[in-house]
């Protein structure tokens, strides 16, 4: 009996600043890896070999590839248009049984069996958070996923029940819902020097409200920093010396962002480090009071996770799939209300039972995810009928 063969576009693995999708993609298939040794250990008779379809080469612990596993890197001309020229051209010539698209688009020429992640459809509800192209891309590939491959999986409910909603297409489609895991390293109990150390680095000092992601509209950063100059203006209510750190990269509406600090009263209790890698993210995520996350528009929220499990209290926006991913373990609000947000927050840090039991439950929570078990579903969807 022949070998399974599973193609995996990897493209995006091979970026040094990963930020969710990426992360996405990176642990699943490390899980990956395991999983399916363990399979062909098991089950001797049909084995599954994997190519992992890259733009550039491998590095580090990602180009160790298991017994049966190959990296595969496409670098001929041209260097745009990467899926639909190079991965196209591959699968015309070498088709493998099953090829799956974890944080991409699917090529234009594909097996019959091709599997695709929609991480989010966020450019249908925030079209100017994009370029023109972007939108119309991103949003085609979707409507072509929807009408060409053979099944989609969405890291939610939310993300599939959007995806019904804007395409009758998406109707017709079985489309499956994995949730995914996060980085257990966030699990980690950090001595209080490292913290220390970390929050030096960085110009911090307790107490102080983080948050990640994009700087942008969509992520709602121009709220979180009206929030925090709400709470500075009430001093009697939260300690004077409060800080505010926004993790991420800029994104769609930066100038406004960067305007607002400007010219905020508290601008130098505002601190932008940038992306930031996971070892930091991890130690600034467990120091801070308290994690606010009033995304506008979620297909997952990774970040809700990774801040439950360094036992930090969180703050998120109702009406995504933030509630799916926190359940009772966090503290929902009105993204569109700083007063909402800042409430939140002061009873957060303030209420220390209320506070206790919102860690308590969030530590619970993330039991119920993780990339194992995010892997192992997944694998389930590429062997089946």
């Amino acid at each position: 009996m022949s070998n399974m063969k599973i193609g995996i576009d990897i493209s995006r693995i091979t970026q040094k600043e990963k930020t969710g999708v990426e992360w996405y993609a990176y642990f699943l298939i490390a899980e990956l890896k395991t999983l399916i040794a363990q399979m062909n250990k098991d089950y001797s008779d049909k084995k599954i070999d994997v190519i992992l379809y890259t733009n550039k080469p491998l590095k580090g612990v990602f180009a160790e590839l298991p017994e049966g596993w190959q990296e595969k890197v496409l670098k001929w001309p041209p260097k745009r248009l990467w899926t639909h020229v190079r991965l196209s051209w591959e699968m015309l010539f070498h088709t493998p049984d099953v090829l799956f698209i974890p944080a991409h688009v699917v090529p234009l020429i594909h097996p019959k069996k091709t599997v695709m992640v929609v991480h989010d459809i966020a450019s249908t509800k925030f079209p100017n958070s994009y370029n023109w192209f972007e939108r119309w891309y991103s949003l085609w590939s979707v409507q072509y996923a929807l009408r060409h491959v053979w099944k989609i999986i969405t890291p939610s409910i939310f993300t599939r029940e959007e995806m019904t909603k804007t395409w009758k297409e998406g109707k017709q489609k079985n489309i499956i819902v994995i949730y995914h895991g996060y980085n257990t390293h966030f699990n980690n109990i950090i001595d209080e020097k490292d913290k220390y150390m970390v929050m030096k680095k960085y110009g911090l000092q307790k107490p102080f409200i983080m948050s990640i992601g994009r700087l942008e509209k969509k992520k709602n950063t121009c709220k979180i920093i009206e929030t925090f100059e709400m709470l500075k203006n009430n001093e009697q209510k939260i300690r004077k010396n409060v800080q505010l750190l926004l993790v991420g990269k800029p994104g769609f509406g930066y100038e406004d962002i960067k305007e607002k600090i400007k010219h905020s009263e508290y601008k130098k209790d505002i601190k932008i480090p940038g992306w930031v890698d996971q070892e930091d993210l991890s130690i600034l995520l467990a120091s801070a009071d308290v994690f606010v996350f009033p995304s506008l528009y979620e297909g997952f929220g990774l970040p809700v996770l990774e801040a439950m499990a360094c036992g930090t209290p969180v703050v998120a926006s109702q009406g995504t799939s933030l509630e799916e991913v926190g359940g009772d373990a966090v503290t929902y609000v009105d993204p569109m209300s700083s007063d909402d947000i800042a409430s939140a927050i002061l009873n957060v840090m303030n209420n220390e039972e209320y506070r206790k039991e919102q860690i308590k439950k969030g530590l619970e929570r993330v039991k119920e995810f993780s990339w194992e078990r995010c892997a192992r579903e997944t694998l389930q969807v590429l062997c089946s009928d």
